[in-house]
């Protein structure tokens, strides 16, 4: 079980309403797909902080997802306690827990993909 909490200076998170053991499923979440055509009308609304890059079509052409459930909504650590898998084939994109996380705590993962990649973001990490 996951909610939605406020966290200062963030906006809104997700947070554990119950203890994760590490290598539990958090979440499996359903995707809605952003053709590369459609992602510059994406770029102007505020759809821009909540879409994933989902894959490369096959002109090498971003393509892009909104993630559904609370999927979108996971804020970004360079010292995460969850990671995402992207499953292509079903559509969905698995949170995991790296680690064990307490009933209450924010749950967070890196943006970057692999937990341990400390590449810069494009806006400030608090």
């Amino acid at each position: 079980m996951i909610k939605i909490g406020f966290c200062e200076g963030k906006g809104r998170g997700v947070f554990a309403c119950r203890k994760f053991k590490r290598g539990d499923i958090i979440e499996l979440a359903p995707v809605l797909l952003i053709p590369s055509s459609d992602l510059p009308n994406i770029k102007n609304t505020v759809l821009k902080d909540y879409y994933f890059i989902w894959c490369h079509d096959e002109n090498n052409r971003r393509i892009g997802a909104i993630v559904l459930g609370y999927g979108s909504l996971y804020n970004h650590s360079y010292t995460p306690n969850a990671k995402f898998i992207k499953k292509y084939k079903d559509l969905i994109v698995e949170f995991k827990a790296l680690k064990d996380i307490e009933e209450g705590e924010e749950i967070t993962i890196n943006y970057n993909g692999d937990p341990e990649d400390d590449s810069p973001m494009l806006f400030e990490v608090l």
